[in-house]
């Protein structure tokens, strides 16, 4: 069970029996016949930024050589998934060199925040199944056992005092947030799912440290589109561009931590979803690490009740 289905499951009964079950599809309406913008955007970015890893990472590079490996990513999708790109038609090309060129832009926001950061990337599109270098995450209730299988964007670590923490990033094109109001219900438990058992099992894979939990991030992988007057000044322009790539998710509530996730957040945070009052004092989706034990325990609660539903058959 992929964590996407797992999430359908828990939305409604109904709707999953009707995808997975019946197997029925949507209605396609004829058109713009584009490769998905979030798998190219997710192959680039990943293919980009492991090259960079290689070559002594982000902050080693300049923006020319940056840019020069996007290309490669870009040339790399082209041949493996648009070989007949030059013979679509005119509307396709501009649109995906429009594409393209986000692409670029999207990188250069990506790269100036982890170059901001000692948090580094560890692994990219790391996998939990057979596929993968972990293991399902695995739940047996009566008899019975359900594996949930998927994969993560990409893991950052920082190590400190002999402790690896790290932090789940997913890329996301669209408008998707962290919300505490729909994990209450079981919903969007992918990310914490991954975090938690990173802590459970990724001691081996990443170097035998310790593993502390430091917290979930969406990153825009978009390109923001603002509504402004033609005469708003620039600096509004970007005070609203940086407010549109700040992330969603929840953060540990330790200084060091978040400091060391972006090196402003304890006076002008641009990334993270804190804020600074006038006073010093930190606010926004933050976390202790005994509230993050306790969504842990509660994730793992979820897990049975979906875990009996889908074997109960109920629709």
């Amino acid at each position: 069970l992929s964590a996407s289905r797992m999430d359908k499951a828990r939305s409604c009964h109904f709707a999953y029996f009707m995808q997975y079950g019946l197997r029925a599809k949507e209605r396609t309406a004829a058109g713009f016949d584009a490769p998905q913008v979030g798998t190219f955007v997710h192959d680039v970015m990943e293919h980009t930024l492991r090259a960079a890893s290689e070559r002594g990472g982000l902050k080693a590079l300049g923006r020319p050589v940056l840019h020069a490996l996007v290309r490669q990513a870009i040339e790399a999708y082209i041949e493996k998934n648009l070989p007949d790109l030059d013979e679509k038609n005119a509307r396709f090309r501009y649109l995906f060199r429009r594409l393209c060129e986000s692409v670029y832009r999207i990188m250069d926001s990506t790269v100036e925040e982890l170059s901001n950061s000692d948090f580094e990337p560890l692994a990219f599109e790391l996998g939990f199944g057979a596929d993968g270098p972990l293991p399902a995450v695995t739940i047996r209730e009566a008899g019975e056992e359900l594996r949930v299988v998927g994969k993560v964007d990409r893991v950052d670590g920082w190590l400190h005092d002999g402790k690896l923490y790290l932090r789940v990033v997913d890329y996301k094109t669209g408008k998707k947030s962290f919300d505490l109001a729909e994990l209450r219900y079981g919903l969007g438990l992918q990310m914490l799912l991954y975090l938690f058992t990173l802590k459970e099992e990724g001691r081996a894979l990443f170097g035998g440290h310790e593993i502390v939990p430091a917290g979930v991030l969406y990153t825009p992988a978009r390109e923001p589109m603002l509504r402004c007057a033609r005469d708003t000044e620039p600096e509004k322009i970007e005070k609203a561009l940086k407010k549109e790539l700040r992330r969603s998710g929840m953060v540990l509530e330790d200084p060091a931590v978040l400091q060391a996730m972006e090196l402003s957040a304890l006076e002008s945070p641009c990334y993270l979803p804190i804020a600074v009052k006038k006073d010093g004092a930190v606010t926004g989706s933050l976390a202790s690490a005994e509230q993050l034990g306790k969504l842990s325990k509660y994730v793992d609660h979820i897990l049975h009740e979906i875990t009996q539903e889908v074997f109960a058959g109920n629709i």
